[in-house]
């Protein structure tokens, strides 16, 4: 059972342990950021393909925008920060800030 007794600092390990220990921990960094940039490539594919509810596709086109989810989120988005939401205002001025 894992305890604070049983923790060794890396200091303390011989080098060929903090080694191993070090190629473990870069091998399960590469698997995480591997899996972190096909979800984001994934998200951006969703985001950028054709909005599929007919009214939110004749708005936008209305309103001149090109009819993608992206536009159609950041429309939702807008509403409910339009209708007093906090939180929507809130993400809509840190993706301001970002770009």
């Amino acid at each position: 059972m894992a305890n604070e007794n049983n923790l060794i600092p890396i200091r303390k390990r011989s080098s060929r342990e903090a080694r191993e220990m070090g190629k473990k921990g870069g091998i399960a960094s590469g698997k995480v950021r591997r899996k972190k940039a096909n979800l984001k490539k994934a998200f951006d594919t969703l985001l950028a393909s054709e909005v599929s509810n007919d009214d939110m596709k004749a708005f936008l086109t209305e309103q001149g925008f090109e009819p993608s989810n992206e536009m159609a989120l950041a429309m939702v988005v807008l509403q409910k920060a339009l209708r007093g939401d906090a939180k929507a205002l809130d993400q809509i001025m840190d993706i301001l800030e970002r770009h």
